[in-house]
């Protein structure tokens, strides 16, 4: 029965681990290159239309992951006022944690979509 119960708290750490780094144990996601899982990254798709994406972690809020995505936007068109969204998903990232007993999904905040730059 020992054996049985070992294994259970095990799973149980397991599950801890990963919700832990799920949780981002720094906090939310600051306004940043993606260096890793976190952040924004862009490209140009053609001249003056730029793909764009911010992800964040399990503290950091859609509404925050958002603003961070039209921040990046209006920084690289030059502001706010010269930027057109042509294209958004913001549904966010599924995750999957699974134990030897249990499967939990998480969804983490993330947006990614197209803009064109327009001159004002």
């Amino acid at each position: 029965m020992s054996g049985g119960s070992a294994a259970c708290r095990a799973g149980a750490a397991y599950a801890f681990a990963i919700l832990f780094l799920l949780a981002g144990c720094a906090g939310p996601t600051p306004y940043q290159n993606r260096t890793g899982g976190e952040g924004y990254y862009d490209y140009e798709i053609q001249p003056g239309i730029h793909f764009v994406s911010f992800r964040g972690n399990g503290q950091t809020s859609r509404s925050t992951v958002m603003d961070y995505w039209y921040r990046r936007a209006a920084e690289i068109c030059g502001g706010e006022d010269r930027l057109e969204v042509i294209g958004m998903n913001a549904s966010g990232d599924e995750v999957v944690v699974g134990t030897p007993s249990l499967l939990n999904t998480y969804t983490l905040p993330a947006v990614e979509g197209r803009i064109r730059c327009v001159a004002k």
